[in-house]
């Protein structure tokens, strides 16, 4: 019934956007037109939401804007009678700037006919100054955020650049969460990765990075995995013809260090590219807690406090190429291989005591620990995909096959030491392979105008093995526990098929789509008798409308539902130690979540400026809850239970101002309420209650100052409010970076100076509790974090005659 409520709004809303007309001009006063087509300058085709702006031509104001339509097509409406020129800027394209068009009563229409733009000179996502891109670009189904507009990123990785995107909130750890959920979809150029999402965003270094796009709402096209959405990695690929490429250099504080090279070769019909990263990042600070259980009669307090060091290194290598058969045929081949490895090590100062019946405390005992934890990973995979056109524009049936592997090995050892002297420790390890295989079909039919049609089909195959082991710390020797020793294979099959349909009548366009999905899981534990087997069909549908206000306004709603699949350690039934002070314990009974999200938007935009604003709604349904609960004296045990539903409501807006050409501000702000409702019997029996509602809400600043025409300045502010949880609370927490960026050597050589945690403020402080137990947690990151990215480009910038930097001029033929 909710569902049919929110549609019944949405379609009402759209209605009444229909009633929304320009304001006229005052009476009597002459007012004319401006339009056109925007079109590539070597393909010929239409390039949508490419901006259009219209300046005075006697003081460079700014009158007015719009974006392109599907078609290229663009109008602007009541312009006063005078003189004026326009400019057309979109991505990965040189801006184009038509002078010296008049409105008068003799040109009341000024037809630019078709307006061409070339690609720009700069093919690796960097920009020029004199051509600012839009921080973020709008498209009916997702953000597109450039990373090259953040200068405070540019020696950091894809979790430092979503910090100052909508609808992403990073905690001062790297954790990154999607409108408050962690769970979304990490695609690298559209396809899924072997890698956890965390692993992908904080080691891939930003400066090979492209474009990030946020999909909040994904169409039935989207594999719909990841309750919050998916977040889409596009990396840098040259487009000139030749060879070009690119050189980076990281260096900062704290061993923080990496490198980078791309190089592409485009030859008529061939594109050859290789590329090599290598990243080095540190992470550390101060930490203390204060840790409270109760079993029994008897509570046990415990208080640490120390340091602790996290690294994370990561390298890849990869190539392929793309070979155009004929103008009918595209393959393209991709290979890559990798590894990851990650540190975490504390050396903490310890001093416990207990009381029963909170009677008087024991005597206190001190001791040190140092925790010390290592996974490593080894990786490769490859991608080949195969484009066959058809007759008619669009028409076309896309085949990709991807398949990836990985071997990873976790380690972890606690030990305890009094008067020098180890008293105390605990060795674990988990290790096994793990591969998947994609296989996927697209077939796109155009029906007339702006009508298709779109199919396709989709395989997801999983198969993985996990070996773990313990041993605790004996008559000074450690010695196996074999019953924390297990054997797991877990297979996990998917296969999706989808519909969609779209039109688009006058202003108002729309798109239909249904997903359908056959699910079949099977967990093996080798000694065991009884298996965990899954065979389930499930349904996906999905909405999305758009309506053009004109004059650069749109209103865009849509409905998508969704699903979040238990990863494969929820479902391990058994005790694994994680270290000496936490267990978990999986359920693979562990229902997936089921998700209806609902989105309604609204965009302005003037020239470089635009203002949006988002409201979205979103139901969770079988919520997979982490529940934490005492397994013995200061020792905590974490398990996954569904436990009820939970509901968020929230309001997102971003305002990209250009107050002079030299001065550009960026506001992004979300604020939204977060509702659970349900309860769980824990693990020592108990009922908790795990209702809870909390009102959230963040706001980001981005302040650019153009000083001149090869250097920029950058200061970003960030802040996110505490936020309420079923057993605890985070507490908010503010930050400050900035960046300085400088060009030489015709723009082919950048340094670019960033200073992140200026002011010192990236805390981070948690507080959970429950029945039996109380945990508060500090951490302190190290600062000031200062970094130095130095870029070169190689046969990158090639300069036009006629042109201004990278604007390409031409004057109004009447």
């Amino acid at each position: 019934m909710k569902r049919t409520l929110l549609l019944l709004t949405f379609s009402m809303l759209i209605s009444l956007s229909q009633a929304i007309k320009p304001v006229p001009t005052a009476a009597g006063a002459m007012s004319g037109t401006i339009k056109g087509i925007v079109k590539d300058k070597d393909l010929k085709t239409a390039v949508e939401y490419a901006t259009v702006s219209v300046f005075q031509m006697s003081d460079s104001s700014l009158i007015n804007g719009t974006i392109t339509n599907v078609k290229g097509e663009f109008e602007l409406k009541q312009i006063k009678s005078g003189k004026y020129y326009v400019e057309v800027s979109f991505i990965g394209y040189n801006k184009k700037t038509i002078r010296n068009i008049p409105i008068n009563r003799n040109y009341k229409i000024a037809d630019l006919k078709i307006v061409f733009i070339s690609q720009s000179s700069e093919t690796l996502g960097e920009v020029m100054v004199s051509a600012e891109r839009l921080p973020v670009q709008y498209q009916i189904d997702k953000k597109v955020i450039p990373v090259s507009r953040q200068l405070t990123t540019a020696s950091g990785n894809a979790v430092d650049v979503l910090e100052n995107v909508p609808s992403i909130n990073v905690d001062i750890e790297g954790n990154v969460s999607l409108r408050g959920s962690s769970n979304f979809t990490v695609l690298v150029d559209g396809r899924p990765s072997i890698l956890e999402a965390a692993d992908i965003l904080t080691q891939m270094p930003s400066s090979v990075i492209d474009n990030i796009e946020i999909i909040t709402n994904p169409s039935a096209k989207y594999d719909p995995e990841g309750s919050s959405g998916i977040v889409n990695i596009i990396t840098k690929k040259g487009k000139l013809k030749g060879t070009s490429g690119v050189i980076n250099l990281n260096i900062g504080t704290f061993d923080n260090h990496g490198a980078d090279f791309l190089v592409d070769v485009r030859k008529n019909k061939f594109n050859f590219h290789f590329g090599i990263d290598y990243n080095n990042r540190n992470f550390s600070g101060d930490r203390e807690s204060e840790n409270r259980t109760t079993v029994g009669d008897r509570t046990t307090l415990v208080f640490s406090d120390g340091t602790t060091d996290r690294e994370r290194m990561g390298y890849d290598v990869r190539t392929g190429f793309d070979y155009e058969i004929n103008d009918k045929n595209l393959v393209t081949l991709g290979l890559r291989y990798g590894g990851r490895e990650m540190q975490r090590s504390s050396k903490l100062d310890y001093t416990d005591y207990f009381t029963i019946d909170n009677g008087a405390p024991s005597t206190a005992e001190e001791y040190k620990s140092t925790d010390n934890f290592t996974r490593e990973m080894e990786f490769y995979s490859a991608n080949f995909s195969y484009l066959r056109k058809f007759k008619g524009k669009g028409h076309q049936l896309l085949s990709q096959v991807n398949y990836s592997y990985r071997d990873a090995d976790e380690k972890s050892i606690t030990e305890r030491y009094q008067n020098g002297t180890q008293i105390d420790g605990k060795k674990a390890t988990e290790k096994g392979p793990g591969s998947r295989l994609d296989i996927k079909a697209d077939y796109t039919l155009p029906l007339g105008g702006k009508r298709k049609f779109e199919a396709g089909y989709q395989a997801k195959l999983r198969q993985s093995e996990d070996n773990t082991t313990q041993s605790d710390y004996l008559a000074a020797n450690y010695i196996l526990q074999p019953e924390y020793g297990h054997e797991v294979d877990y297979q996990k099959n998917v296969h999706s098929i989808y519909a969609l349909f779209a039109d688009q009548l006058g202003k108002f366009g729309y798109q239909f789509g249904l997903r359908s999905e056959y699910t079949d899981r099977e967990i093996k534990f080798r000694g065991e008798s009884e298996n965990f087997t899954i065979n389930r069909w499930d349904f996906f549908p999905t909405i999305h409308t758009q309506v053009d206000l004109k004059e650069g306004n749109q209103l865009m709603a849509s409905y998508t539902r969704r699903i979040q699949r238990p990863r494969g350690w929820n479902l391990e039934p058994f005790i694994t130690w994680s270290d000496a002070y936490n267990v978990r314990q999986g359920n693979p009974n562990l229902k997936p979540e089921y998700i209806d999200s609902y989105e309604l938007g609204y965009q302005k935009r003037m020239g470089e400026q635009s203002i949006t604003f988002e409201t979205y709604y979103r139901v969770t349904h079988n919520v997979m809850e982490r529940i934490r609960s005492v397994y013995q004296d200061n020792v905590m045990i974490s398990t996954t239970e569904n436990v009820g539903k939970d509901y968020s409501l929230g309001f997102e807006t971003s305002v990209n101002l250009t107050f002079a050409k030299w001065f550009k501000n960026d506001l992004i702000g979300n604020v939204y309420h977060y509702k659970q409702e349900g309860s769980y019997s824990v693990y020592n029996g108990n009922i908790q209650d795990f209702s809870t509602e909390s009102f959230n809400w963040s706001l980001k600043n981005n302040v650019t100052l153009l000083l001149n025409k090869t250097t920029r300045f950058q200061f970003n502010t960030k802040y996110t409010s505490a936020s309420k949880k079923a057993q605890g609370e985070r507490k908010g927490f503010i930050t400050a970076s900035l960046g300085l960026k400088k060009e030489f050597m015709q723009r082919k050589l950048s340094a670019t100076l960033q200073v992140r945690n200026l002011l010192n403020t990236a805390k981070h402080e948690n507080i959970n509790e429950g029945t039996g137990f109380y945990n508060y947690s500090k951490f302190d990151m190290q600062w000031p974090s200062i970094k130095l990215n130095l870029s070169y480009k190689i046969n990158n910038y090639k300069k036009k005659r006629g042109s201004r930097g990278d604007d390409d001029m031409e004057e109004f033929e009447m």
